[in-house]
């Protein structure tokens, strides 16, 4: 039985069907959607004068090139008017990225609009409040003065944030972009200074790939195109066939067949040898990735199987070949390296000091990589091609490194081989992240330490919870009882917690009003320091929100205007609202303004205006572009020339507003964005690293990796 039931036929967008441009909700790739919406009871005509598409329907579309259109790509909504909608979200012809195409999961974006006749029925509409072991649905004005109470209490009483605890999101895409971001930041570390806050796939507030953005290098800084034009695509820790699914069959495969040939020819330096693509899939399991690209071309395909854990060990061998046979040039080392780190570099990572025949015996031993193979990847990455132009390679790593053993020193020497070669800044080459989904990241500064050499690591915050620490914790758009690392130890002991305080709030009959509500929730939580209160801001009741005193309903994806870039371009576009949110759901950024601005009510009643003003960051935003707007002040000056882009953050968008991105719509801009200095327009950066690397000198910063002796 299919899990979606087949139809004879579907409805066709009518001439006046409104359209919006949008961008899939799902991973890294960020594939473009195009949205109709019209009333049911109206319907479009085959021809292409009567439909919305302007296609010719009389006849099936041509196979792959043709319009897509199935049974998952539609859906049946009701507006705030209280009329039934068609929507319909297929894929756009006009992004770049996707080109019509689609992959398993953004086919399916139209089964997530909120609909009466599907799962998503069961949507969150209203805020919810635990009494006993039940929910009942609450006005907002109730949870907001409920939220506002029970944070102001503990500051009061504490005199600090530090027993308030998050988890949020810091990323784009499922509809929390920069909008969301922002206002999640203005409140977390503008209002208040939460420490105990942890990303929404991880424990802690922590970048994963400290080891390339202190070398100079941000972890985004290729584009699509360079997919296109690599003389070698290296996968490392990457399945990007299954989780970055177009733009491996759209851009990656057609590299390694041929059909990208003239592009580079296009884009090379004249008399540079243009060939079918090579690829290097670096994982211990034969991926898919791998398979499918091996039935294409089987001698231009690698796969090296390292012992788990010993990548950065292998990363350091090829560039110990590569250093052995001359494959790099030493005066662009010298122009745009840190050259007296370069000396820690060769001694600890590539072992100078060790013989050649000895060091790689001791690679074998600890990667099981044989030493032909590494020779091999070390020739297709860096080896000149004729006429001694430089290889173009371009590497891309994924949770298979940043979810690695020592994953500091794994990020780390991957990124160094790919400078050593040269293979970062030009046409073809990068060395960066595939992605887990799209980002969005803008806030104020955070409260928290960075990598392991500044200040760090930051607390874990599962820990601090689990051991029976801070009061507070909200949870935002995710559900750690599934997803947080050992997650059955730490669903049982926030049940623990919450239940304390549940059962407390019951005791002599439950409070009558919100004020006695958070008395008595303060009164307890003091009383007995190991109950937790607990908030879920989510879109369905999530397996954590079961455990939850409060419960507020989120818009979703498509229900609010928002930004985000992709991760194999940078690439910004608007993602046009096309529905409303069910019931009282509110998009995230406005529920962080109401409940900031409920807090400030409760500190100008005691006439402390100083800590109020704190509070009303978002009195002045009215709409999602007001936070957009807003968000773009926390970057700094983008007025820079081509040459200083890398002083920009890289997700700079200062300059850009809605009004651009839907004139520029599914081709977007790549950030960061600058204002040129010359001509005062704004500009979007193909390619990161081209002339400087982002450190105050413009030189890339090298580092020793952790010494191999006794590694497991």
């Amino acid at each position: 039985m299919a899990l979606i039931p087949r139809r004879d036929q579907l409805p066709i967008p009518p001439k006046n069907a409104k359209v919006y441009n949008q961008v899939c909700q799902y991973c890294n790739v960020g594939c473009g959607y195009k949205v109709y919406v019209w009333p049911v009871g109206e319907q479009g005509g085959p021809k292409p004068n009567q439909n919305a598409f302007g296609l010719d329907l009389t006849s099936p579309q041509a196979p792959l090139a043709g319009q897509s259109y199935t049974e998952t790509m539609h859906a049946i909504t009701v507006g705030k008017d209280g009329r039934q909608y068609h929507v319909v979200i297929v894929p756009a012809k006009d992004s770049p990225i996707n080109r019509g195409d689609y992959s398993i999961r953004g086919g399916t974006n139209a089964l997530t609009v909120w609909s009466l006749d599907r799962g998503t029925q069961d949507r969150l509409t209203y805020p919810l409040l635990r009494v006993g072991d039940q929910f009942q649905a609450i006005t907002w004005q109730d949870a907001l003065t409920l939220m506002a109470g029970v944070i102001k209490g503990i500051r009061d009483r504490d005199g600090n944030d530090d027993n308030i605890a998050v988890k949020c999101y810091d990323h784009g895409g499922s509809g929390q972009g920069f909008e969301d971001n922002y206002g999640a930041g203005k409140l977390f570390f503008a209002a208040l200074s939460v420490k105990h806050i942890a990303i929404h796939n991880r424990p802690a507030y922590n970048s994963e790939v400290w080891g390339s953005r202190e070398r100079g290098v941000h972890e985004l800084n290729y584009t699509y195109e360079d997919a296109r034009l690599a003389d070698t695509i290296v996968l490392w820790g990457a399945n990007s066939y299954e989780t970055a699914t177009v733009f491996y069959v759209e851009h990656m495969l057609p590299n390694v067949q041929g059909a990208t040939v003239a592009e580079k020819q296009a884009a090379f330096e004249r008399g540079e040898p243009a060939e079918p693509g090579y690829t290097i899939v670096i994982d211990p399991r034969k991926t898919s990735s791998y398979t499918l690209a091996a039935q294409v071309a089987p001698d231009r395909v690698m796969l090296l199987q390292p012992n788990l854990g010993t990548d950065y060990i292998l990363a350091n061998a090829i560039a110990r070949v590569v250093w052995e046979r001359g494959y790099y040039d030493m005066a662009y080392l010298q122009a745009r390296t840190d050259m007296a780190l370069f000396e820690e570099y060769k001694q600890k990572s590539l072992k100078l000091g060790v013989p050649y025949a000895e060091f790689m015996r001791e690679v074998e031993r600890i990667t099981g990589v044989p030493r032909a193979q590494i020779e091999k990847a070390a020739d297709w990455i860096a080896k000149p091609k004729a006429g001694r132009f430089k290889r173009r390679t371009l590497t891309i790593y994924e949770k298979g490194i940043i979810w690695n053993m020592k994953n500091y020193d794994q990020v780390a020497a991957i990124v160094q081989l790919a400078v050593l070669t040269h293979n970062i800044g030009r046409p073809g080459t990068g060395c960066g992240r595939q992605g887990g989904h799209q980002e969005g990241y803008v806030r104020p500064p955070a409260p928290t330490p960075g990598s392991i050499y500044r200040g760090g690591p930051p607390v874990n915050v599962d820990k601090f919870l689990t051991d029976g620490k801070g009061k507070f914790y909200w949870v935002i758009a995710n559900d750690p009882y599934l997803s947080t690392p050992n997650n059955q130890v730490f669903r049982k002991r926030i049940h623990e917690r919450t239940e304390k305080l549940t059962r407390a709030l019951g005791e002599g009959g439950e409070p009558g009003t919100i004020g006695e509500r958070v008395r008595k929730i303060l009164d307890v939580l003091y009383k007995d320091p190991d109950a937790l209160f607990m908030v879920v801001q989510d879109i369905y009741m999530t397996e954590t929100a079961r455990d939850a005193h409060l419960i507020l309903p989120a818009a979703g994806w498509g229900e609010a205007n928002d930004t985000s870039i992709n991760c194999n371009s940078r690439l910004l576009r608007l993602y046009e609202k096309f529905m409303d949110p069910p019931g009282e759901a509110k998009p995230d950024w406005e529920i962080f303004k109401w409940v900031g601005l409920r807090i400030a009510e409760l500190y100008r009643a005691e006439g402390k205006a100083q800590e109020a003003a704190k509070f009303e960051f978002g009195k002045n935003w009215r709409t999602d572009e007001d936070v957009f707007l807003a968000g773009a002040e926390e970057f700094g000056d983008n007025r820079v020339s081509e040459e200083d882009e890398a002083k920009l953050e890289a997700e700079n968008y200062k300059g850009v507003t809605y009004a651009l991105l839907k004139q520029l719509g599914q081709k977007g801009i790549q950030t960061p964005v600058r204002r040129d200095p010359k001509t005062g327009q704004l500009v979007g950066t193909v390619r990161r690293y081209t002339h400087k690397f982002g450190t105050p000198d413009g030189k890339f910063k090298w580092y020793g990796t952790d010494d191999w002796e006794g590694y497991p």
